[in-house]
């Protein structure tokens, strides 16, 4: 073989490394990353620590779909507002954890109406208020149901969600879970259990894959267009139903 022949094979050997790298990189960064993860290690310990959890439930059905988020998740808020419609539409059943963040050096992350109504739902799991909530603005939340703070069992409830967060995070990031929020968890048809940590759009067609919910909702299917209320009037309603306790599970 020629010193020319020897050169050829070298150059040859660089190029098809750098497509080969190129080519996985381009794979990784379009699906892989993207991609939801299968829980291999503790499965058991994962689901105890869900069903034990506050959450609130829409009591239909259908898959079963776990959601994790807090209040000032803007994430959380964009998948909720364009995925949860679809789940709902085949009659999944949702289960909302909302947790409160813990408080960072001394400072508080999370309003005195933030925790009265996380306390609220996990004592009574109810989803029409959690949608209640989620659709009004901080400003307008006013709720009138017992505050968390200086409730000795309120505030033990709103710790309890900030201590099932401290115990879920280290049991998915064992299975290689990225934290991010929400955190969405299902079971696919082989009822292993999937975890898509779902901060990008680019992930979300995988949970309606496995759960068989339509990419979009048409017709009756599609939710209302919602026209933002001025915050008296909102709180007004929203004091309204949670006095007469309007967020139970007949309410709309």
């Amino acid at each position: 073989m020629t010193r020319k022949h020897i050169l050829y094979a070298i150059l040859f050997l660089i190029v098809a490394a750098v497509l080969g790298i190129t080519g996985y990189w381009l794979y990784w960064d379009n699906f892989v990353r993207w991609a939801p993860v299968t829980i291999t290690q503790k499965q058991k310990d994962i689901q105890e620590l869900l069903d034990s959890s506050g959450y609130a439930a829409s009591g239909k059905e259908g898959p079963e779909i776990w959601v994790i988020t807090y209040r000032n998740c803007a994430t959380c808020k964009v998948w909720e507002d364009q995925e949860l419609p679809k789940f709902e539409a085949i009659g999944a059943d949702i289960r909302l954890v909302p947790f409160a963040p813990m408080d960072v050096e001394g400072k508080v992350t999370t309003t005195a109406s933030e925790r009265s109504t996380i306390a609220e739902i996990w004592l009574n799991r109810s989803y029409p208020l959690y949608k209640q909530w989620r659709a009004a603005s901080e400003e307008a939340w006013q709720p009138t149901f017992r505050a968390a703070d200086g409730d000795l069992a309120r505030s033990a409830v709103v710790q309890a969600s900030r201590d099932f967060i401290a115990k879920l995070e280290p049991l998915l990031g064992d299975n290689g879970v990225p934290i991010r929020y929400p955190l969405i968890i299902w079971r696919d048809g082989t009822q292993h259990i999937r975890v898509c940590a779902c901060s990008d759009e680019r992930m979300y067609h995988y949970v309606r894959d496995d759960l068989h919910a339509p990419s979009k909702l048409e017709g009756a299917q599609a939710p209302a267009l919602k026209i933002e209320a001025p915050a008296t009037a909102a709180a007004e309603t929203v004091a309204s139903d949670s006095a007469t306790g309007n967020y139970g599970p007949d309410s709309r």
